[in-house]
């Protein structure tokens, strides 16, 4: 009888971790921000002998996890969002994870917020910019982002305790 139990929680984990790394398997790839009014662009320093490409701002790009963690994407140096700017991360990111995504201006003591959006759609518009997110769907994405969560390392220490119980019983009968 405790091997049979053992064996439906077993299967159960099983089936639970495949029902939610479904459902958790689309990951971030890629971010492309595109500026709607070059006018309103942040500018770095407003000096009238340096020349305009030198006073464009440092983009950077910020990935907030619900967790409270963050990822720095990097920064596009002296650049213009008019054409786009793309961000291409060398891992997916679950994007069941993300809380927002934030553009900020990188300044050498406190970078400056420009607009913070949230992977919601494929794309979003926020405060004169556009965000365009690229995303895929993957088995590894969603087996890592289920076992971070509580009822993964439950299923997972119920799976472990249920192997355990298995071996045990083998033994002993």
């Amino acid at each position: 009888m405790t091997r049979l139990i053992c064996f439906g929680i077993i299967l159960l984990s099983v089936i639970s971790c495949v029902v939610i790394a479904a459902f958790r398997s689309n990951g971030l790839i890629q971010v492309t921000v595109t500026a709607l009014n070059p006018e309103v662009e942040p500018r770095d320093h407003n000096l009238p002998f340096i020349k305009q490409q030198e006073s464009l701002p440092d983009y950077e790009l910020v990935v907030n996890y619900s967790n409270g963690l963050i990822t720095n994407l990097g920064t596009k140096p002296n650049s213009s969002a008019v054409q786009g700017l793309t961000w291409r991360l060398n891992e997916p990111i679950p994007v069941c994870e993300i809380v927002g995504v934030r553009l900020q201006d990188q300044d050498k003591l406190i970078s400056d917020v420009i607009t913070e959006v949230q992977v919601t759609s494929d794309s979003t518009e926020a405060d004169g910019y556009q965000f365009d997110f690229q995303t895929e769907h993957s088995v590894a994405i969603g087996v890592q982002s289920f076992f971070r969560t509580p009822i993964g390392v439950a299923i997972s220490a119920a799976f472990f305790v249920a192997v355990l119980i298995i071996i045990f019983s083998v033994f002993i009968f």
